[in-house]
């Protein structure tokens, strides 16, 4: 069941397609979604929160001009989260802006006037005319190629027709589990103690269980309020235990100077 409107509606009477950030682009047979009341969508939800609904269960996704309004570090937590709610096969419709394909325009002979490199500065940065219209990051083929591989998805038509937009379908060829993309920010969730939540860093990210060492030493940081939840997951996502998976790490002592080296490091001027 899920809320619309005054109404609470089974998944089953819904459409089978989504409409991501719709707007004012209200589409039939499309669950239109957007976080803006004033576009009177179907259902008011934030693109990244959309726990709500079924997983493997929507045949198509469309999210046109959707990704450059999120945080650059969310494009692929994004994509992972829109992957969990199409089924095998699924289609995803995408449309963004091409960086590359703006910086041509703009050296281009005929452009060289001022209301053309304002509107073309517009395009690369958002109207910015309200708080959800600020983009916040750009595309190249290869990223965003790179970001859908990663996410589960098979490329199946990449157009830059437009010079300065990709329109691209993709389809859905497996399940990501937030994880594979170095999203832990589940993790946060929840109550549990510091010394559980380390245990939870060392046994989700770096594959092992804690040594008594490293943990005591993460967890005198975090009660001195010395690191965050935040910067600990940082930490163990770049270390280089995890960059180097062959390196010998079998003794304790080896694991726990990495750590005092890489903390010394981060907290030198």
């Amino acid at each position: 069941m899920i809320e619309l409107g005054m109404h609470r509606v089974c998944f089953d009477d819904l459409p089978k397609k989504i409409n991501l950030g719709c707007g004012f682009d209200h589409r039939e047979g499309y669950l239109n979604i957007d976080f803006q009341e004033n576009h009177k969508p179907d259902l008011l939800a934030n693109v990244l929160q959309l726990d709500a609904l079924p997983g493997n269960f929507y045949d198509e996704i469309v999210a046109q001009d959707i990704l450059e309004h999120l945080p650059r570090t969310s494009t692929k937590k994004a994509l992972v989260h829109w992957n969990r709610l199409l089924r095998n096969s699924g289609k995803l419709i995408l449309r963004v802006p091409n960086v590359l394909g703006i910086a041509e325009l703009l050296r281009a002979p005929e452009n060289q006037v001022l209301f053309r490199q304002e509107e073309l500065i517009r395009d690369l940065f958002g109207t910015q005319a309200y708080s959800g219209d600020f983009h916040l990051t750009s595309f190249t083929e290869i990223t965003l190629r790179n970001y859908l591989c990663l996410s589960g998805f098979e490329v199946k038509s990449f157009s830059a027709g437009r010079i300065w937009l990709f329109d691209v379908e993709a389809v859905k060829i497996r399940d990501v589990h937030p994880f594979e993309i170095d999203d832990f920010s589940s993790m946060l969730d929840g109550e549990i103690t510091e010394r559980e939540f380390i245990e939870q860093c060392y046994e989700n990210i770096l594959k092992r269980k804690p040594d008594s060492e490293g943990c005591q030493f993460y967890l005198e940081r975090l009660q001195k309020n010395e690191m965050s939840r935040e910067d600990l997951i940082a930490d163990f996502i770049t270390a280089e235990e995890r960059e180097k998976p062959n390196l010998p790490v079998n003794s304790k002592s080896y694991s726990f100077r990495q750590i005092i080296r890489r903390f010394l490091f981060r907290a030198s001027p």
